[in-house]
């Protein structure tokens, strides 16, 4: 009876042991995802710079950007926030986002209400005056002009209203661009981002991707994903896609850097399909390799 009792002690006691091994075992392989810092840092250290120019005259005009953006900047058609006339000099700031590496590095995707557009180039112009913010005046415009060598019919104005996350964009019937042989013009009547494009030509059916990993803890993570066909920029954010039109072509990139400022990534060229949820593993790349990656997207 003893020795039975002894045995029963001795199971009991094998089942409590191993089932604590087994929490601190999983509990140990939860907390080895590798961990990441955020991407912005290393973003900003890659963003096209800001280009400042002193207007204190008038003239025919453009200005010219360093890829080829022209603004007709008229002082007469600007004025302070409280509607007071400005006057000379003053200063005219532009960022222009012609590549989708550009757009990713100021995390600006393409994507108005959840629909993907088609994207020839984003712009932010900007007026200043002894450091205050300048607006134009109710119903003027300032004529921009957009490179594009092979431009599209058909593309609008929109601009960038902040959102939650990131700038949504819209437009308004009026508000078109014009073909012409240097690529695209139009009457911008709000300062700040402008994008040059047109809803996607795309497949009404749609999916929508879950990113998951075994290794990887993903929340500091910046996902893109890119649709080559249509020159689209999408951002995914807390590990769920916008709608994804079925059949289209797409490259989806992970970015990530650890405390080191070790560089890693995750990259896939693919066609989107009703799975629902991807799988990843991020691997280690240097620099020049991971920007080798966005210029070809």
């Amino acid at each position: 009876m003893k020795k039975s009792n002894s045995i029963f002690i001795f199971l009991v006691t094998a089942i409590i042991i191993c089932s604590c091994s087994k929490e601190r075992i999983e509990q140990v392989e939860e907390t080895q995802l590798n961990e990441y810092e955020s991407m912005n840092n290393y973003f900003d250290s890659k963003k096209q710079e800001e280009q400042e120019f002193i207007i204190d005259t008038s003239g025919s005009g453009p200005i010219v950007g360093n890829q080829g953006t022209k603004i007709w900047a008229s002082k007469e058609k600007l004025m302070y926030p409280n509607g007071d006339s400005v006057h000379w000099p003053y200063t005219v700031k532009l960022i222009e986002l012609y590549t989708a590496k550009d757009m990713i590095y100021y995390q600006m995707p393409n994507v108005a209400s959840g629909s993907l557009l088609t994207t020839c180039g984003e712009v932010r112009i900007r007026a200043f005056k002894d450091g205050q913010e300048l607006v134009l005046r109710p119903s003027e415009t300032w004529p921009v002009e957009i490179p594009c060598a092979s431009p599209l019919n058909n593309m609008k104005i929109y601009y960038g209203q902040a959102s939650t996350n990131f700038v949504d964009w819209t437009t308004t019937p009026a508000s078109v661009f014009t073909n012409t042989s240097y690529g695209y013009i139009g009457e911008i009547a709000t300062l700040g981002w402008v994008l040059c494009g047109k809803a996607a030509s795309v497949s009404a059916t749609s999916s929508n991707y879950s990113f998951t990993s075994s290794t990887d803890n993903l929340q500091n993570v910046s996902t893109f994903i890119y649709f080559p066909v249509v020159s689209c920029l999408m951002q995914v954010y807390n590990q769920s896609s916008g709608a994804l039109p079925l059949g289209e072509n797409i490259k989806i990139i992970l970015m990530g850097i650890n405390s080191s400022g070790q560089l890693f990534h995750y990259y896939s060229e693919t066609q989107v399909g009703s799975s629902t949820s991807i799988d990843v593993t991020l691997t280690q790349i240097s620099d020049p390799d991971l920007t080798a990656i966005l210029d070809s997207l």
